[in-house]
């Protein structure tokens, strides 16, 4: 898939392969990179390396799925990718 140009979320982001896919989708050019974790200064940590933005979110929780995606949707207008890591 290409992903330049594209609003990307990655949920696990604080770390490990979730930490990478944000690394890689940044440096292949995704419009944004939405990184979500239940570790906040992890989350916010990656986001601040990959220029992207930090959301808490505990992915056992429909309510805080459903906010993240209304975050990127309100911002960027759209989501191309859910990367659920």
């Amino acid at each position: 898939m290409e992903v330049a140009g594209k609003v990307i979320i990655v949920t696990g982001a604080a770390s490990g392969i979730g930490r990478g896919l944000c690394q890689r989708f940044a440096k292949e050019g995704a419009k944004a990179v939405v990184a979500a974790d239940i570790n906040e200064a992890g989350v916010k940590e990656v986001a601040a390396e990959v220029g992207g933005d930090a959301v808490f979110c505990d992915v056992s929780k429909e309510e805080d799925v459903m906010r993240l995606a209304k975050f990127a949707q309100d911002k960027y207008g759209r989501v191309d990718l859910f990367c659920s890591n």
